[in-house]
């Protein structure tokens, strides 16, 4: 190989780290956001709400960097096969990270107007949800970041669970309002709150999707055929 064709080698592998990095980065601002959101929520800290607002900006710009380097990449040097997939994935797990970083956002503002009243217990029963979406999030940006296939296709099943934990608080919300017609303005917040989680989740279990399509080049959305470990 000659000592040109070394160099070009080196600043392309040295572009893919970058984006590598970039998007790892893009999931730890996830992952701290929803976390410091909810836990603004239950302990009653807005500033940890601020915090995730604050913080949504970063997200947005590492998401436009990503774009354009990603861009760049494939103009610059026409990659092929499992480094032309991991620039395509790696475009579109940046914006399902985007769209979770907004939904926190948008769970802390909804959680900065339950602190302006009285506690409420139900607020509690967010953790439940929580962890579940917490610990699916942080496994599908691990599938994505390692390729780890056998992580990735655990996702698939687990989205049923906060599902189900989503609808149950959901009924027993609804029927809290027709006891305290009083506080239905936090019982809607409430609602809203476990829909973003459940969103979250959502985006996750795409992320997971777009690891195995980086790992295997299959498409498994929509029912598509699920490879083996």
């Amino acid at each position: 190989m000659s000592t040109e064709s070394r160099h070009i080698l080196g600043v392309f592998e040295d572009a893919i780290t970058n984006l590598r990095n970039d998007i790892r980065r893009m999931g730890d601002i996830a992952q701290v956001s929803l976390t410091n959101a909810v836990r603004g929520l239950v302990e009653r800290n807005p500033d940890l709400c601020n915090r995730t607002i604050a913080d949504d900006e970063e997200a947005d710009m590492l998401e436009k960097k990503i774009d354009r380097e990603g861009i760049e990449i494939m103009v610059k040097f026409s990659p092929v096969a499992g480094n032309l997939r991991r620039i395509v994935a790696t475009m579109k797990v940046s914006s399902a990270l985007e769209r979770i970083t907004d939904h926190a956002v948008s769970l802390a503002k909804r959680a900065r107007h339950i602190l302006q009243h009285p506690v409420i217990e139900e607020v509690e029963g967010v953790l439940s949800i929580y962890q579940l979406v917490a610990a699916q999030l942080k496994d599908s940006v691990d599938s994505f970041c390692d390729s780890n296939l056998e992580l990735a296709l655990r996702i698939q099943g687990r989205d049923d669970e906060i599902d189900a934990a989503y609808k149950a608080f959901h009924r027993g919300i609804i029927a809290r309002m027709e006891d305290k017609p009083e506080q239905i303005r936090d019982y809607v917040d409430m609602l809203f709150i476990t829909s973003l989680l459940e969103r979250i989740g959502d985006q996750s279990v795409n992320i997971s999707e777009d690891a195995v399509y980086l790992i295997t080049a299959r498409d498994i959305r929509h029912g598509g055929e699920r490879p083996t470990v």
